[in-house]
């Protein structure tokens, strides 16, 4: 379809106005992220970011905490990638990254880089746990899911777990912490 600009419908869509611009400093990690790269995934999202560019977008709150995508810019800071554009939506429409100039050769690579690095994180077991305990997460995992995650009686199956001198601590004692992140608000002692 064309308009009276001669744009065609989805550039007329488009609009020239500025966006806010951020850095990847001015992120957050989720310290509640249930989910886990491994080594080969984190390099894989580097090499592909590398190769080819962002090309997805990430989800963030008001406070700059990465809901979505934290593996996304692990990988980005370590490809050198420092730049966020901020797009600001309540859920009611989707973000679209279009990417121009790749070659077809690279738009295969990037389609299957993308959806291969998710196939090769993992999942931790003890945050899946954790937010089981104080969030409805049955939408995304059913009980056989978390069982096979978690294993029987609550017992954490990740490899964490199997590491020699590894102990699992009583969750009491996490009441209190001696210091906080000023970035991410993570609490700690020591």
């Amino acid at each position: 379809m064309r308009f009276p600009n001669g744009r065609n419908g989805l550039d007329f869509l488009l609009t020239t106005e500025a966006r806010p611009l951020a850095t990847l400093k001015d992120l957050k990690p989720d310290p509640r992220n249930a989910r886990k790269r491994t080594d080969r995934s984190a390099s894989l999202i580097q090499e592909s970011l590398q190769r080819f560019g962002a090309a997805r977008s990430i989800v963030i709150d008001e406070d700059g905490r990465i809901l979505a995508g934290n593996g996304t810019v692990e990988g980005a800071k370590a490809a050198g990638i420092s730049k966020v554009r901020i797009i600001e939506t309540e859920g009611d429409e989707i973000v679209a990254v279009r990417r121009t100039g790749l070659t077809e050769e690279q738009k295969i690579g990037l389609a299957l880089a993308d959806n291969r690095t998710s196939d090769l994180s993992e999942w931790d077991g003890l945050m899946l746990q954790q937010l089981s305990e104080t969030h409805d997460i049955a939408p995304w995992f059913e009980a056989e899911d978390l069982a096979a995650l978690i294993g029987e009686e609550g017992e954490v199956t990740t490899a964490a777990k199997e590491h020699e001198g590894a102990k699992e601590l009583d969750p009491e004692s996490f009441s209190e912490f001696d210091h906080t992140c000023p970035r991410c608000g993570f609490e700690f002692d020591g």
